[in-house]
């Protein structure tokens, strides 16, 4: 099936795809061809953040910089729009996974952040600091790109203007950031500032009881340890997640998810897949017309039948590929007017 852009940006609009056409400026393909250049053989930068819970993880990277011309311009006015899912991409892991993780990451900075005066912080004019990628973690959320701390500083110990907004204060440091706290209430909170990167935890969606190992601060060190090579990442605790990432782990759009099925939120929608040790799926936009993805998994006993009418099952082409327990996959999509 070949998708018609107005298709396509109903979805985005409804399930939060950015990516599943190339509408994005040139300057986004031109960027990812210098970073291919650059990385050579290395696993993407985003997954230097990411550490394994107990076992587990899930996670969600967006390459702000390519996209966000598109999300701005395109995205955000349709957003309003009536409209019904196309069940060809609702029923697609390698579109609406993608699509998921990046209207998640999205809000999380819209929505989340509006209590630290941060819910600007993805629009070009509002800010100095200039943002490069998002990475959602567990735990944390990392912001990254050319930030100026004075200026976020500012934002986080202002006078409240609005009674919602909670005021922090710099109580901390962790290497070479500075870690803001609430300045009252709950310490339930810690935002930790550095040059290269924001690492947020704003304690939504803790629901067990506090412990020295979930104090936001803890979680910050954690993560920010992670980067700086002084904690264990995920990609050299488990050979299993770095295959993953190696296999479908750099595009614009990434998630994934790793662990016992019974302890992550693995999507039950596709039955194929319910039983997958860990999942990574990508979205890129190639060019004004083309995106591509990328799709591995790790599945005992893979359905392969299941599987081939499952996966890239939207796109113009696809490809799945099964090995043992290990299962990747390719799509293209392609924009006709």
């Amino acid at each position: 099936m070949t998708p018609n852009r107005r298709d396509v940006l109903t979805f985005a609009a409804t399930a939060a795809t950015a990516v599943t056409v190339g509408t994005t400026r040139p300057f986004a393909a031109e960027r990812r061809a210098a970073l291919e250049d650059d990385r050579g053989d290395e696993l993407p930068a985003y997954s230097q953040w990411l550490t394994l819970d107990d076992g587990g993880l899930e996670f969600t990277s967006v390459d702000w910089a390519s996209l966000e011309t598109y999300v701005e311009g395109e995205l955000e006015t349709i957003l309003d729009d009536d409209t019904d899912v196309p069940a060809e991409y609702d029923a697609d892991p390698m579109i609406a996974l993608p699509s998921d993780g990046m209207l998640s990451a999205y809000f999380f900075v819209g929505l989340d952040l509006v209590e630290y005066g941060l819910a600007r912080l993805l629009e070009e004019d509002a800010f100095e600091s200039t943002i490069e990628g998002l990475v959602q973690l567990n735990e944390a959320f990392v912001v990254t790109g050319t930030i100026e701390p004075a200026e976020i500083d500012d934002r986080l110990t202002a006078e409240p203007e609005l009674e919602f907004i909670r005021r922090m204060e710099r109580t901390d440091e962790i290497g070479e950031y500075d870690v803001y706290t609430p300045v009252e209430g709950e310490s339930d909170a810690a935002i930790a500032v550095g040059g290269d990167a924001l690492v947020i935890d704003t304690g939504g969606g803790r629901t067990d009881e506090a412990t020295d190992e979930n104090d936001p601060v803890t979680i910050l060190q954690r993560t920010i340890g992670a980067s700086e090579g002084n904690v264990e990442r995920a990609t050299d605790e488990s050979e299993a997640f770095e295959w993953l990432v190696e296999s479908a782990g750099r595009g614009d759009v990434v998630v994934g998810q790793y662990g016992d099925p019974s302890d992550t939120n693995a999507d039950s929608t596709f039955e194929a897949l319910e039983d997958a040790e860990g999942l990574v799926s990508s979205l890129t936009v190639e060019d004004e017309e083309t995106s591509t993805g990328d799709f591995a998994a790790i599945v005992a006993e893979p359905n392969e039948d299941a599987l081939e009418e499952l996966l890239g099952a939207s796109a113009d082409e696809q490809s799945v590929d099964i090995d043992g327990d290990r299962v990747t996959a390719t799509a293209t999509w392609r924009e006709v007017d």
